[in-house]
């Protein structure tokens, strides 16, 4: 440590072993936090309960885990359903039906998904860049209407079939 962290953590220290306490990793996190986190008004745990990915997957990822590293307490599992409840939907409902116990699993199965959903897109990804769209556009859909079956034909105003049929 450097500068005011390190005269916080001497003074710390000493504080502790003068009075013959502890300190457990967590109660140096929650002391580090407290000294020099964010003073902002909401929880880290209220954050972390109602995160949402409105980006890539990786902005989505870096806050959950900076988020999940300020608060203590959580079962995996909850873990688990705050970042599968966070994702977007088509990625969510995607991967839900695998059930991923474990932030390892589930955090594999949201990039396997958003990887296919690139894919699907024509998403090229430029190292330089970042993701682009590709420059050619997606086929547009099958039609449902059959094609004609004389190549030559045209399509008759309403004034022209009007016409043939008086004939």
């Amino acid at each position: 440590m450097e500068g005011d962290a390190n005269q916080w953590w001497q003074w710390l220290d000493r504080a502790y072993t003068t009075s013959r306490l502890t300190m457990t990793w967590l109660r140096f996190c929650e002391k580090l936090w407290a000294r020099f986190g964010p003073f902002d008004n909401v929880s880290c745990h209220e954050a972390l309960a109602k995160i949402e990915q409105t980006g890539s997957l990786s902005d989505y990822l870096l806050t959950f885990e900076k988020l999940g590293n300020r608060c203590f307490g959580w079962t995996e599992e909850a873990l688990v359903g705050s970042f599968m409840g966070g994702l977007k939907y088509e990625i969510s409902d995607a991967i839900r039906m695998f059930k991923p116990e474990t932030m390892r699993e589930a955090i594999r199965l949201a990039k396997v998904k958003t990887a296919e959903l690139e894919k699907h897109r024509g998403v090229q990804r430029n190292p330089a860049r970042g993701p682009l769209e590709a420059a050619v556009e997606p086929p547009p859909p099958p039609s449902r209407v059959a094609p004609p079956r004389n190549p030559n034909a045209r399509r008759m105003s309403p004034e022209e079939v009007a016409r043939r049929r008086a004939q």
